[in-house]
């Protein structure tokens, strides 16, 4: 019995020193893990320092791509040297790991960085659901609550997945399978079975999660606590005195259209003050304001105002994902261009 106790421990040993060693080396980035996803969205020029002012942007799948705002702003902003360093699928603590090289190496004059309103706390604490999500996948975030190598080494298995079908941009920006976005992004109406399959995966696990961080409350308020913090750690990376930072908050669709509303009931969300979620200073946004009243150099961005306006023309997002579509993100280059005032 001693024996097997022994053999049992080493064994457990085996696993955990090897992730242990991978989950230090991923978050103090001695290997830039991200840089083929620096690679695939900036021009090899742009990555080389030229005398123009840099802008530097960082965030999740809103952000990451040559055809998202960013990839618009480098087209644009002939003036400004713009790097785009996003990757999607990240939230702060992962953005807080590889920001410091970032800074090092970029030096900005601007840094935005994309928060999004939907999935950022959900990124801060996976939550388990035994009754409605498998076991493998309550065990893997369960894990990955700790240990966030493991979640970044499934982010990789996807890009591996998806490789043969498509070229190295796209697969590095893909939001799930290559199937499924290509789907919920080309479909034009509604249907549940067409809808993002993330998505749906994330409400059966927590039916009030757009709620409740919309709106800060429950379980997710403690989340938001500790969002803010690592958010200050990330922010005090652009010194006053040579850089400015804003928080560019993207609302959940369903804050911008209401349709959406119905949309995530028949998914299964859950909804007890759908009024409150048409604020336009709702207390997502409004803790962010109050948390850097007194950072001078930082300034938060509400966008939502301005895509209700382009939403009453035409659609923002896409009807099976919650990911702004081409209009959007012209809409977000055109609104961050005037905020800035970069011309």
């Amino acid at each position: 019995m001693r024996k097997l106790c022994l053999l049992a421990l080493l064994l457990l040993l085996c696993v955990c020193m090897p992730l242990l060693v991978l989950e230090w080396l991923y978050r103090v980035q001695i290997v830039d893990t991200y840089r083929p996803e620096l690679r695939a969205f900036n021009h090899a020029q742009i990555l080389t320092d030229d005398g123009r002012p840099t802008l530097l942007l960082m965030g999740d799948s809103f952000t990451a791509g040559r055809t998202s705002y960013a990839g618009l702003l480098q087209e644009t902003l002939q003036e400004w040297r713009v790097i785009n360093a996003a990757v999607s699928g990240t939230g702060v603590l992962q953005t807080l790991y590889m920001a410091p090289h970032r800074f090092a190496q970029f030096h900005p004059s601007i840094f935005v960085y994309q928060v999004y309103v939907g999935n950022d706390l959900f990124d801060i604490r996976y939550p388990t659901n035994w009754r409605t999500i498998s076991p493998l996948r309550n065990l893997y975030w369960l894990l990955a609550n700790h240990l966030r190598i493991i979640s970044y080494l499934n982010y990789r298995l996807g890009h591996l997945r998806a490789m043969p079908a498509v070229s190295q941009p796209r697969a590095l920006s893909a939001r799930g399978t290559t199937a499924a976005v290509a789907t919920a992004e080309h479909t034009e109406a509604f249907a549940v079975e067409h809808y993002d399959a993330r998505v749906k995966t994330y409400i059966r696990a927590e039916p009030a999660l757009v709620e409740d961080s919309i709106l800060v409350q429950n379980h997710r308020q403690q989340d938001y606590a500790v969002f803010l913090e690592q958010l200050e750690k990330l922010l005090a990376l652009c010194k006053p005195a040579v850089c400015r930072a804003h928080i560019l908050v993207i609302p959940h669709v369903c804050q911008v259209d209401e349709a959406y509303l119905t949309y995530l009931r028949q998914l299964g969300a859950h909804f007890s003050s759908p009024a409150a979620l048409r604020l336009a200073e709702y207390p997502f946004l409004a803790g962010l304001r109050t948390r850097f009243a007194a950072w001078r150099h930082v300034q938060v961005l509400n966008p939502l105002p301005m895509l209700r306006t382009e939403r009453a023309k035409h659609a923002v997002y896409y009807a099976n994902d919650e990911h702004l579509n081409p209009r959007g993100q012209e809409a977000v280059a055109a609104f961050l261009v005037q905020q800035l005032n970069l011309r």
